[in-house]
């Protein structure tokens, strides 16, 4: 592995890479081919307001300034073009406005050129704006599926936060690894993805080891234990994320038991830092819930189902759309037709709710399916 991690973090930063296209969303079935891989690696969507966390789930809006040690005063900010250019370009970000934010991110770059150039400002400004705009455009780039953009632009960004003298164990190294790592999947570089799972998580655990301790202590009660500052919900965020993609991984390679253990401890991360009533904690459920349907642990898989169902209901949580639709797939294997159709049509309606098209599309797939069933059914009870 040792080697592979090596290879890795090379191709983290140079070679050569195939074009490929991504489909956005969420797909919770157990999917085959190369397209359907795409989805099944896909990452979540989640309402948590760590910044982190989002950008590990390809909503990420930049590095921040701070990282480089530029903490500039909002006057400071304020007679600084470059920089409040930039912070509009995030804002347009923040607010989804991905035409807008490209836009300001590709006038920054330009900007930058030219103060460099007339030496308005440093070589080291221009390097640290270039890798804020170039990690910008690559989080754009990986939300609207321009994956072979969006891998040269982290391998550059990578590039100037090590030039900047970042620690390869830093949360933001982290971060990009793990994007790349699911790039690499996607795009069937198995070797340099598993690399890139297993480099992420082994960074992130020795620094959570004390507080995995602490959450395992059965003694001491959980208000009790210290408070998680943001650095530390970012580092634990991280590597339940990891644990979850690389878990995907391993189920999508048919290797079960490895991505059970990869699930059970995404889940505790979730429970941890976000909490039951995150959609983050319903999504690992899911992914738990479909590695039991695929190696046929049928009463396991619907216990999770429905646990998440229930939560999903009290707390009013968009992710729990699609575990209507892996339940009624459960009902349609066990020929439990109307029991399908029910589940299938709650789905629906959940779904259409949050407006989460995806669930919705999985729950008239499974509507669909359920009344296929239902009519051969009927026409064989004419038949006899």
């Amino acid at each position: 592995m040792a080697s592979s991690l090596v290879h890795f973090l090379r191709c983290s930063v140079s070679g050569q890479i195939k074009k490929l296209f991504v489909i956005n969303g969420s797909v919770f079935h157990l999917n085959e081919g190369r397209s359907k891989l795409i989805s099944f690696l896909r990452c979540h969507n989640s309402k948590s307001t760590t910044p982190r966390i989002n950008a590990v789930m390809g909503m990420s809006y930049g590095i921040t300034l701070t990282l480089f040690g530029l903490n500039l005063s909002k006057k400071e900010e304020d007679n600084d073009i470059l920089t409040q250019k930039y912070r509009d370009a995030r804002l347009a970000h923040m607010r989804q406005d991905l035409k807008k934010a490209d836009d300001l991110y590709h006038e920054c770059l330009k900007l930058a050129s030219q103060l460099v150039e007339s030496k308005s400002i440093t070589e080291e400004k221009f390097l640290t704006a270039r890798t804020l705009m170039y990690d910008g455009l690559a989080d754009i780039a990986m939300q609207t599926g321009n994956l072979e953009t969006a891998e040269l632009l982290y391998k550059d960004t990578m590039k100037g936060c090590l030039q900047h003298g970042m620690a390869l164990t830093h949360n933001t190294i982290v971060e990009i690894s793990l994007k790349l790592a699911s790039i690499y999947a996607i795009i069937g570089k198995k070797t340099e993805a598993e690399a890139g799972y297993m480099f992420c998580i082994q960074t992130q655990t020795p620094k959570l080891k004390e507080r995995v301790k602490q959450w395992q202590d059965k003694k001491t009660p959980t208000v009790l234990h210290p408070e998680m500052d943001e650095t530390e919900k970012d580092t634990a965020a991280l590597l339940g994320m990891a644990l979850g993609s690389y878990g995907r991984f391993l189920l999508y390679e048919k290797r079960y038991q490895e991505a059970l253990g990869m699930f059970e401890n995404a889940l505790m991360y979730a429970k941890h830092v976000l909490g039951y009533n995150s959609d983050q904690y319903i999504v690992v459920l899911n992914d738990l819930a479909t590695l039991y349907i695929v190696t046929n642990h049928y009463q396991e898989a619907e216990n999770l189902l429905l646990e998440g169902i229930n939560l999903s209901s009290k707390y009013k949580l968009k992710e729990g759309a699609a575990l209507y639709s892996n339940l009624g797939a459960i009902h349609i294997r066990n020929r439990n037709i109307e029991d399908a159709i029910k589940s299938c049509q709650a789905g629906l309606e959940y779904a259409k709710k949050f407006d989460h098209k995806t669930a919705y599309s999985m729950a008239e797939s499974c509507l669909k399916k359920a009344a296929t069933l239902m009519s051969a059914s009927s026409d064989k009870k004419t038949n006899t």
